[in-house]
């Protein structure tokens, strides 16, 4: 009986064990939440088991799964400071909702220590920079930030390690002054509306393709050009008669 239980200790050992092949975390501050949100992704086969100790400030945790067969989307819950993995095949996302900014302009700052269960092969941790955010900054005792732009045109400072191992973790902390009080969407949103209001309406000659080579100028080269070909043929006359 004590081989079998020592066994079965072993195979939840290896299961444990684990290893991510790509993890993907992006800290988003004031996106579309008035607060902070980090995003987990991942790619897993059912026979896994992921898990990822959380801080206990999670206010939610929204869990997506995309397959081929099916689509996944629920609020769960965090039990004891840990977050795991739900036994499906597909693409895992997971939102992770923290601190709640009252929507006031003014200082931002949060810190977040990252840690895993299991060794990741690539972990590309990311930080959004908030639309309109002023004296953006973001800091790690182990981690290098290098600045990068997606395909969205959104504004990253980003950092890819390799061969991550399980509970090594990564502190990440970051300040900024949030001029409007407003998420990164909501204050495009108003830019958008207020660029709407200010337009110019366009009048007739505008819808015409405007050259930087002027009109005036070949019609005076072309009268001066005249000109000239008109007195050469009367000097040329003059001379043969």
């Amino acid at each position: 009986m004590k081989k079998i239980l020592i066994f079965f200790t072993f195979i939840s050992g290896l299961i444990c064990q684990t290893t991510i092949d790509t993890l993907s975390v992006t800290v988003y501050p004031e996106f579309s939440y008035p607060g902070v949100a980090i995003e987990y992704k991942f790619d897993k086969n059912s026979n896994d088991n992921f898990i990822f100790p959380v801080p206990t400030q999670v206010d939610s945790v929204l869990y997506t799964v995309t397959s081929q067969d099916s689509d996944f989307e629920e609020i769960i819950e965090v039990e004891n400071n840990s977050l795991k993995s739900l036994n499906q095949n597909g693409n895992h996302t997971i939102y992770l909702f923290l601190d709640k900014y009252i929507k006031n302009p003014g200082p931002r700052d949060f810190s977040y220590l990252f840690s895993s269960n299991q060794d990741i092969n690539t972990l590309i941790l990311g930080v959004q920079i908030p639309f309109a955010s002023e004296d953006f900054n973001v800091e790690s005792s182990n981690i290098t930030f290098e600045k990068v732009r997606d395909q969205n045109g959104l504004t990253f400072f980003q950092s890819i390690s390799n061969n991550y191992l399980k509970n090594k973790s990564s502190d990440i902390y970051l300040s900024y002054y949030n001029p409007h009080g407003n998420t990164s969407i909501e204050y495009a949103a108003n830019i958008s509306t207020q660029d709407t209001d200010v337009e110019v309406p366009k009048v007739a000659s505008d819808r015409f393709v405007r050259y930087p080579f002027l009109t005036w100028e070949p019609m005076i080269i072309f009268i001066l050009l005249t000109i000239f070909m008109v007195l050469f043929y009367e000097i040329n006359l003059r001379k043969n008669d």
